[in-house]
């Protein structure tokens, strides 16, 4: 469902972009400040989200308190087989994740992220189906699986090391972060932060992994053009602890992430953005799924008067197979 969802957001962007250069935003100094902020995400893949590699953090401290809310809506439906290995994913994910932040001092912020994860059959294979049909995309493995079960299994020279044919949800792992401010001024900010994600969830239900994970993180962001213009990234690496999931023989005890992205003020209170986050591997693996990760979002998000900020997105799997098939992204965000 990749490139005719893209092509049509991207042709409404092109819309809206015209529309901006006609119709001046209204207090655009406040709203440049504000919108335009990257997606909050992480990869959503079923087997790799109970670790600690960080989701998007800011790179500006909160002036003061702030919150927000993330729902990640995402399908999977793959089979991979490589030497001894085999791998089925066939799974719907849901996860909703509560966001705390604000300052200690003028340059130490705290984040806190409460995450609640789902995985099970769920109820987004028909529309998928039928959007494939429509644009006459190939179904890949889709064809082959029930709609709306679960099912995933892992085998390993013989051995069967995972096996979930039931949905479950449940409290995920906790994180929570301290941010030093390197840099700030009008056009750019810089922030570097620690996250250790805690051992909160339960690896069984596929909602933690089992240890504690340690992450550094550097993000940043700059206009380089106007105030309507930022283009943002992010580079981090995540100490992984021993995790339960899989064996720990074949787990890696490091991974690399990294985020870019744009953003444009394009009308009024009408932000859109696009960025592409990748991570390196967390498992000794040669199949896909379990390989280096490159997804893309695209979307925007609203800036109310009121200071809330909606954002609508989603997420595709540049890498193929290497992610969920497609994630729906949708937050609010408030400061105060």
């Amino acid at each position: 469902m990749r490139l005719p969802f893209l092509t049509l957001l991207l042709v409404t962007s092109a819309g809206s972009l015209s529309l901006a250069a006609a119709d001046e935003p209204i207090a655009v100094g406040h709203l440049a400040r504000n919108a335009g902020a990257p997606f909050v995400v992480r990869d959503q893949n079923p087997l790799l989200a109970g670790f600690g590699v960080p989701s998007t953090m800011p790179s500006r401290l909160t002036s003061g308190f702030a919150g927000g809310l993330d729902l990640y809506w995402g399908s999977t439906a793959i089979m991979q087989s490589h030497g001894d290995e085999a791998l089925l994913v066939d799974a719907e994910t849901r996860e909703a994740r509560a966001i705390l932040e604000g300052k200690l001092t003028d340059r130490v912020g705290w984040r806190l992220q409460l995450p609640y994860r789902y995985t099970g059959g769920g109820s987004l294979d028909s529309f998928i189906d039928s959007w494939h049909d429509t644009f006459g995309l190939p179904d890949g493995a889709r064809s082959a699986l029930p709609r709306d079960q679960i099912a995933i299994a892992y085998t390993r020279a013989g051995t069967r090391e995972l096996n979930v044919t039931s949905s479950s949800s449940g409290l995920a792992d906790i994180q929570a972060a301290l941010g030093y401010e390197l840099h700030s001024a009008p056009g750019s900010a810089l922030t570097a932060w620690l996250d250790v994600k805690l051992p909160t969830g339960d690896a069984d239900k596929l909602t933690g992994s089992g240890a504690a994970d340690v992450s550094f993180v550097l993000a940043g962001q700059h206009s380089p053009l106007n105030s309507r213009w930022t283009v943002f990234g992010q580079a981090g690496v995540t100490y992984l602890g021993d995790g339960d999931l899989l064996p720990s023989d074949q787990q890696r005890s490091v991974v690399w992430s990294g985020m870019a992205g744009v953003s444009v003020l394009a009308w009024r209170g009408l932000s859109l953005k696009a960025q592409i986050d990748a991570h390196s591997a967390a498992y000794d693996s040669d199949l896909d799924f379990f390989s280096n990760a490159v997804v893309l979002t695209v979307g925007g998000d609203y800036l109310f008067k009121s200071g809330w900020r909606l954002d609508l997105g989603v997420s595709e799997d540049i890498a193929v197979e290497h992610s969920p098939d497609v994630v729906f992204v949708l937050g609010i965000h408030q400061g105060w």
